[in-house]
């Protein structure tokens, strides 16, 4: 149950981190790096080190990186509620009296899309799980626990 836990830990913190990565690059790009030539090339870059560490397949390539586009999506689904509920939470902490009733009431009307992005989550890591081989799950396993994931692709250095 850890080791699940802690793999989808890891997967959704690489998922978030592949998705500012691309979104700042993406910000910044210029001439031959138009949208139209980004294309799938250009979403497996955030992970090209983790595919390198691990040998994948391109089939298993392409697994993860369906798998971190549709946790995108989820996220940013569930950023633009979150944003919309900061608002209501700063309009009750603007009353002259809060009922804690009412703040209960606002952030559980978001509860329902934070289970499903868990559920996205947890169905992202067991596709990706299952095209893995025995050799790469422990390799990944490894990283993960060592929180090693994307050090060598970044520079982290771990304390």
């Amino acid at each position: 149950m850890q080791f699940a836990l802690g793999f989808l830990a890891a997967f959704a913190l690489l998922s978030l981190v592949a998705f500012f990565r691309i979104r700042r690059w993406r910000r910044f790009r210029h001439g031959a790096f138009a949208a139209s030539s980004v294309g799938l090339a250009g979403r497996r870059w955030p992970f090209r080190a983790l595919f390198t560490r691990l040998d994948t397949s391109p089939a298993q390539e392409q697994v993860l990186v369906e798998a971190a586009a549709s946790l995108r999506e989820e996220l940013s689904a569930l950023r633009t509620e979150w944003v919309s509920a900061r608002d209501e939470l700063a309009a009750l902490l603007g009353e002259p009296s809060i009922e804690p009733s009412r703040v209960e009431a606002v952030l559980a009307s978001r509860d329902g899309q934070l289970a499903a992005m868990r559920r996205r989550a947890a169905e992202a890591a067991a596709r990706f799980h299952g095209v893995l081989d025995e050799a790469q799950r422990k390799a990944l396993a490894a990283m993960v626990r060592e929180g090693q994931v994307l050090a060598h692709a970044h520079g982290y250095r771990r304390c």
